[in-house]
């Protein structure tokens, strides 16, 4: 999955427009600490979160969600196009490494947030999914390896018994593995206590374990509103809108646009 923050470059929202974290892609194992980084680098500001993202890892939505929480910030399903480039594009990636901003205009037509990505939005403090956008679940895959590990250890003997003195790995391989398609009571428990935790039902964990890892699950609009996966009726643009930097006060994730902003 990748982060990156993004201004809005939406027509009319000069001199002051809102800012975003655009979250697109798989999550994988290295995501939490990816996000951690980006909240890093923007300080104490609460910016919003616009995902896309197919699912991936169970353990790092989970721990992606808890930081969202703990930073009390406002997720909504939707997709960021950058007016000057896209993410894919090398010279895209190459310029944000210099730290230069992105412009974007934020959409909820196409976006999705299946898998485990209903369990990263379920760390919102807001949380919103448009009519246009997809939400959908299913039952969690589970995969388990097998790994042979070979020692080698030296003993002596002490008082007349053996006691080991040193154990070194010499070598480790696969010898296998398998997948199981059904949620443990274990990780049914877990993901129940977190969706708790985050003022969520678990009506959410039921519908994953009924529909089958290989099928999808759209949550309707009025479903996710009854099970609290999310809190308004509304899309990406009630966070990322112009509107939303012309209240008084303006709303946490606006900040002025001026000429240095050009350079």
């Amino acid at each position: 999955m990748q982060f990156f923050v993004v201004r809005s470059g939406q027509p009319g929202c000069e001199p002051t427009c809102a800012e975003w974290i655009s979250a697109e892609g798989t999550i994988v194992d290295e995501s939490p600490a990816l996000f951690k980084k980006l909240l890093k680098s923007i300080g104490d500001r609460r910016l919003p979160i616009v995902v896309t993202s197919p699912g991936g890892n169970v353990d790092a939505a989970l721990s992606i969600g808890r930081m969202i929480r703990a930073r009390q910030i406002e997720v909504a399903v939707g997709k960021t196009r950058l007016i000057d480039c896209q993410p894919e594009q090398e010279d895209c990636i190459d310029r944000d490494r210099q730290g230069a901003r992105r412009i974007g205009i934020a959409y909820s037509g196409d976006a999705y947030c299946n898998s485990a990505c209903p369990l990263m939005l379920a760390g919102g403090t807001l949380r919103v999914v448009g009519e246009w956008a997809f939400l959908g679940v299913h039952q969690i895959t589970t995969t388990y390896v097998q790994i042979e590990t070979q020692y080698r250890a030296k003993y002596r003997v002490v008082n007349g018994k053996k006691t080991m003195t040193s154990k070194k790995v010499v070598s480790r391989r696969n010898i296998g593995g398998y997948k199981t398609y059904e949620m443990s009571k274990e990780t049914e428990r877990k993901l129940k206590s977190y969706l708790t935790e985050m003022g969520v039902g678990g009506a959410v964990v039921d519908l994953m374990k009924i529909t089958p890892a290989a099928d999808i699950r759209k949550i309707e609009p009025v479903a996710m509103l009854e099970m609290k996966l999310t809190t308004k009726l509304g899309g990406v643009e009630l966070l990322t809108s112009a509107e939303v930097c012309r209240t008084v006060p303006a709303a946490a994730n606006c900040r002025l646009f001026t000429t240095l902003d050009l350079e």
